[in-house]
């Protein structure tokens, strides 16, 4: 049966490019060093379609975390501002902040974690820098 005139009308209130922004997995990478943030970024763009964000230092990760809600975040250990710690506590306690799916830290040290102490503290994951793409991908996805 076919109706020319139907009982209602359908709006779509987005486009269809915002919805396919709106389905890309929303990743925050926290890292003062800029030839991290761009290897992360060339490594992310290599992987797929992302809508990734930087901030530079702790601050302005924490206010990122709050206004974007990322669904993944890349969070160097030591950091201006705000370190690494600084944030994973926000994380844990700041109500304006929803917990991430997978929290990552990053650190040019020795990882100063057991398996016991990352739940305690909400990393998922820990990634050594240098890193290659292979360990990017598998600190994220796997």
């Amino acid at each position: 049966m076919h109706c020319d005139n139907p009982p209602f009308a359908i709006q779509a209130d987005y486009s269809v490019e915002q919805l396919n922004e709106q389905a890309k997995t929303r990743i925050l990478v926290i890292d003062d060093e800029e030839s991290i943030r761009y290897a992360v970024d060339a490594g992310l763009d290599f992987l797929g379609d992302y809508d990734v964000h930087f901030a530079e230092d702790g601050a302005k990760g924490i206010e990122g975390l709050k206004t974007l809600s990322p669904d993944l975040v890349l969070v160097d250990l030591v950091l201006p501002t705000v370190g690494g710690m600084g944030i994973l506590e926000a994380i844990r306690k700041d109500p304006d902040i929803n917990r991430p799916d997978r929290v990552v830290l990053m650190t040019g040290h020795s990882n100063p974690f057991d398996e016991e102490h990352m739940d305690d503290v909400g990393i998922d994951k820990i990634l050594s820098k240098p890193f290659k793409l292979e360990q990017l991908k598998s600190a994220l996805f796997d």
